[in-house]
């Protein structure tokens, strides 16, 4: 009886024993911090930079300016060829650069050339029937004031010296149409730029306010851009652009605001803005997409951050984590331009502190952390 005694105490002590271990056990981790866990993360150290506040809108590159050349006078074609330097001619094709005031076309020279002769002969003649009228007036108004010509006579002398008068008035005007005329045969370039259509060929016939050729001022060019209405306070003239077009990849041009209109489209309820480039090389096409980023703030040595390490923001503040001697801390942030990719932190953050950029949605204020490149955290 005593032996079945002694050896339930020893079950009964052995349980205990088991019993007590085991909740120590468990006890101790469940009351484990969780700060004492070792988190990986990767860091960078927090430097300061340029970034900008920019606006993404698309546009239509067009000349600076686009003018059809007409004629102004009726006639056949007699030379489509454009006058060079030194006397030289090339025949008026697209892609011709032209000056202002380079001749292009002849339009019935000759015709118009003795259309002047023909109006040059009418003044003369209109000048000697004056010179004859006058004298005829003063003789008769001689005779009449010596009794000897009715006062009818004097009257007709003086109507015939101011209907000569009014007929040399009207050679001279027919004279100066025919000069013009003759002037407005020889079409000339109204400006600067390239040739980038022909409307006719040499040898047709041409009525008034036929089109000739098309130029265009392509050493400037600009391009018309619809910013949403909740911009219109941020834009003005000379806000910095950058551009660029498919058929040059990544390759920026930079511009200007030239102009912004006054008034809002009435469909979109857009604004539109004009921007001006100088375009020497003529790489720039009218008819190319434009992709137009506006610089409407920009600021150097500021605080940048990549904007995925950046926490929070939805219900509480933004936030992100540093490490401090090798402990992860929670820092909240104040953010300014946002730009893409990078963010500008304005208060909670400062150049040189040790940011966490990989691994920071695993962390709490406190815990330990442990700095490994972005291919151990994989």
């Amino acid at each position: 009886m005593k032996i079945i005694r002694r050896i339930i105490y020893w079950v009964v002590a052995l349980v205990l024993v088991f019993v007590t271990f085991w909740f120590g056990y468990f006890r101790k981790s469940a009351e484990s911090p969780e700060e004492k866990r070792t988190v990986p993360v990767e860091v960078e150290v927090v430097s300061t930079g340029s970034i900008e506040e920019t606006i993404e809108l698309t546009g239509w590159i067009k000349a600076n300016a686009v003018v059809d050349v007409k004629s102004k006078v009726a006639g056949r074609i007699e030379s489509l060829q454009a006058v060079l330097d030194g006397g030289n001619s090339a025949a008026v094709e697209e892609g011709l650069v032209v000056k202002k005031g380079q001749q292009l076309a002849v339009i019935d020279h000759d015709v118009y050339l003795a259309q002047v002769a023909a109006a040059k002969a009418g003044v003369k003649a209109a000048e000697v029937e004056l010179e004859d009228a006058e004298r005829e007036r003063q003789r008769i108004i001689a005779l009449y004031q010596g009794g000897s010509a009715t006062e009818q006579s004097k009257d007709k002398a003086i109507t015939a010296a101011e209907l000569a008068k009014a007929r040399l008035s009207l050679a001279k005007a027919n004279l100066e149409l025919a000069e013009i005329n003759l002037g407005e045969s020889t079409i000339s370039s109204p400006i600067e730029g390239i040739i980038t259509a022909k409307h006719i060929d040499q040898g047709n016939l041409i009525k008034v306010g036929d089109r000739i050729v098309t130029v265009a001022d392509m050493k400037t060019v600009k391009v018309i851009v619809a910013a949403a209405e909740k911009y219109g306070s941020e834009i003005t003239v000379g806000t910095p652009a950058k551009i660029k077009v498919d058929a040059f990849g990544q390759k920026q041009f930079k511009a200007s605001v030239y102009s912004i209109y006054p008034a809002l489209d009435e469909q979109t309820r857009t604004i539109q803005v004009e921007i001006r480039l100088k375009n020497d090389e003529l790489l720039l096409k009218p008819g190319m997409f434009a992709r137009v980023t506006l610089i409407t703030e920009r600021k150097d040595d500021a605080v940048v951050v990549p904007r995925d390490v950046i926490l929070g923001g939805k219900i509480d503040r933004h936030y992100v984590y540093v490490v401090e001697e090798g402990i992860a801390r929670k820092r909240f942030v104040e953010i300014g331009i946002r730009q893409a990719e990078r963010y500008e932190i304005t208060d909670g953050l400062k150049a040189g502190q040790t940011l966490v950029v990989n691994g920071m949605n695993y962390l709490t204020d406190g815990m330990v952390v442990e700095i490994v490149r972005i291919e151990d955290i994989k």
